[in-house]
């Protein structure tokens, strides 16, 4: 048999006592907007996080690389030597780096005692030159590594003292980069770094010792 249809006013009344028996429409509405809106700041939250600490991650890893010549060691030895430090706090990978000796760019250790000395003299110190005779280099934070050194010794002090005395006429140029690909560039002794987008490294004035 059929289902005898109920009166319009029976249905009201039926829907209006599941409605009161139930949760009220508008209260399940507030809980879905509220589950939203909460999600929402969640991911809003998680974002803003990860940016944060992609930030942090980088500050932890920014280098700050100074490069020079000096001529004694902190331990007190006469040894004139080029060298790069970082006193940052990531690796610095140095990508290119130059020297000029009276404003003329030298390739390498023996270019540079040549021009500063000679060549007759610059004989003086075949064979007593330690080198660093990388193409580039990777210097971790807090540390320091030598381009080259050249100890003095009683038999070329004379021409030691010569070079010594010449240091202020001696510059550097050079370029690098932390592990994240963020470059800076310091084109002189005197000048502090300045960001670049990449380092470009110019093979006909390059400094290998």
């Amino acid at each position: 048999m059929d289902t005898p249809e109920l009166p319009e006013s029976n249905r009201r009344r039926r829907n209006r006592k599941r409605r009161q028996e139930g949760i009220p429409r508008w209260l399940e509405m507030a809980v879905a907007v509220t589950a939203l809106i909460t999600s929402i700041s969640s991911i809003v939250l998680a974002i803003g996080n990860g940016n944060a600490m992609d930030k942090l991650v980088k500050a932890n890893s920014v280098p700050y690389l100074l490069g020079g010549f000096s001529d004694v060691t902190p331990e007190g030895s006469r040894i004139l030597s080029l060298d790069l430090v970082n006193n940052g706090v990531g690796p610095a990978h140095e990508k290119s780096l130059r020297v000029k000796v009276h404003g003329r760019y030298v390739l390498s250790s023996a270019e540079f005692l040549k021009a500063v000395l000679g060549s007759t003299d610059a004989q003086q110190f075949e064979g007593t030159v330690t080198k660093n005779g990388v193409r580039t280099r990777f210097v971790r934070g807090g540390a320091t590594q030598m381009v080259f050194r050249i100890p003095r010794t009683p038999s070329n002090a004379s021409a030691w003292e010569r070079l010594k005395d010449d240091e202020s006429k001696w510059d550097i140029d050079y370029c690098y980069c932390s592990v994240f690909d963020e470059c800076w560039r310091v084109s002189s002794v005197w000048n502090e770094p300045q960001s670049v987008k990449q380092c470009t490294r110019d093979p006909s004035h390059e400094f290998m010792p």
